[in-house]
């Protein structure tokens, strides 16, 4: 069984909400999510949470005009 490494809720529900968010076994399925969101209606931007040990980390912000934006600073280090 493949566990989920990410997770895609809105960017407007703020913090990370564990019983509202849809999980991801990769970061591809995560960008699948965020248009299966659109698709349903969602307007606004969404975020890619990393799922850790610990809590949750912002990974990537996708905006509504579907580009995307490193919601880490040192994943921009990465890139």
């Amino acid at each position: 069984m493949t566990l989920p490494t990410f997770a895609v809720q809105p960017n407007a529900w703020g913090c990370f909400d564990e019983a509202g968010a849809d999980y991801a076994i990769n970061i591809s399925h995560a960008y699948e999510i965020c248009r299966q969101w659109r698709a349903g209606g969602e307007d606004g931007d969404m975020m890619i949470w990393r799922l850790t040990a610990g809590d949750p980390i912002r990974w990537v912000r996708v905006y509504a005009d579907e580009t995307i934006d490193a919601a880490t600073p040192a994943l921009e280090l990465l890139v």
